[in-house]
Order: structure tokens, then C-alpha cells, then sequence
């Protein structure tokens, strides 16, 4: 039987997860914007699965990363 994934780890995973979101932003975004340089454009991703999304889960991860952080 696995043992589940700490909160550290957790934590550390969701913010992974939120960076992948904005990278694959900014594949399919640079298309649209080739003038600007392919990391930026990313912020250009409206919609759903956009910018906005990675944001939140950045932030969630961080929230809970410095919470398990600072309970230690």
C-alpha cells in the first residue's frame, strides 16, 4: 500500500502543475503572437484554460507550501 504524498509535496506538485499550464500557454499563444518573445506570450492565452488558470494554481501551491512551511 503507497503512502499518500505529504502536503509538502503536494504543494510543490500543484505549483509544477500551474508552471506546465503556463508553458503550454505559451505554445499554443506564440502562435498568435509572434511578435512577442515566446515566454510572454503566454499571458496573451485568455479563455478557460488561460493565463488566469496557471495563475491560481501557482498561487494555490504556494499558499499551501509556505502554510506547511511555516506550521513546522
Amino acid at each position: 500500500m503507497r503512502k499518500p504524498l505529504s502536503t509538502l509535496w503536494q504543494s510543490v506538485l500543484t505549483i509544477i502543475v500551474g508552471v506546465v499550464f503556463y508553458l503550454i500557454d505559451c505554445l499554443f499563444a506564440h502562435k498568435m503572437h509572434p511578435e512577442v518573445s515566446w515566454l510572454e506570450s503566454g499571458v496573451y492565452m485568455g479563455g478557460l484554460g488561460g493565463f488566469y488558470v496557471s495563475v491560481i494554481v501557482v498561487l494555490t501551491g504556494t499558499y499551501f507550501l509556505l502554510k506547511t512551511v511555516w506550521e513546522k
